[in-house]
């Protein structure tokens, strides 16, 4: 079973999208468990909840038999000590960050202080997202954070409004009738391939 999880110290880095998509694209290769963590807000419960997408909800560590991978979405701005502990307990410990200059600069210092605390580091990864559909944005942000010696996805998951339609309408991003939607599905679903 492989659990990846998704946190953050910001809000709208586009955590709970990614959550929700990634489980649908990790869905593809067997069954496929979201766990909302993010009990004050429940963006995931609540776009999973009702819909026909193929991710059953589940408690933490209530997994059915079978489960293949499992995708935490955490609560919003956990403690230090609660993402040192994730980072030991997952397989992969995800970090969405915008690619602006504040959002970086705290996810910087957010890695930097797991590292001080002991997270097992092998297992963290930033991921840019939210990045513009065209340009090499994404490209420059994620080279930054490589150069800060910040490990790093290669995929950058860029901001079609077709994730937005996605959570409205209930559905992955691939099922939205917006003609930049594929985009938006390869991305995740390069993540997905990135991170299995």
């Amino acid at each position: 079973m492989q659990i990846i999880a998704l946190t953050s110290s910001k809000g709208g880095v586009g955590k709970s999208t990614l959550a929700v998509n990634l489980a649908g694209a990790l869905s593809l290769r067997g069954p496929c468990v979201l766990v909302d963590e993010d009990h004050a807000i429940q963006t995931s419960r609540n776009w999973i909840t009702g819909s026909q997408i193929p991710v059953q909800l589940a408690p933490l560590g209530e997994y059915p038999a079978g489960t293949r991978s499992v995708v935490i979405d955490t609560e919003g701005r956990p403690a230090i000590t609660d993402m040192v502990q994730l980072s030991r307990a997952c397989d992969t410990l995800l970090i969405p960050t915008a690619p602006n200059g504040n959002e970086m600069k705290a996810t910087v210092d957010l890695y930097e202080s797991l590292r001080a605390k002991g997270a097992d580091m092998d297992r963290v990864r930033v991921v840019v997202t939210r990045s513009t559909p065209t340009g090499r944005v994404g490209e420059a942000a994620r080279d930054h954070l490589r150069s800060l010696n910040v490990t790093v996805c290669t995929t950058i998951v860029r901001a079609y409004a077709a994730f937005q339609r996605a959570e409205e309408q209930q559905v992955l991003v691939q099922d939205v009738r917006d003609e930049r939607a594929p985009n938006a599905w390869a991305d995740v679903c390069a993540l997905a391939l990135e991170v299995s």
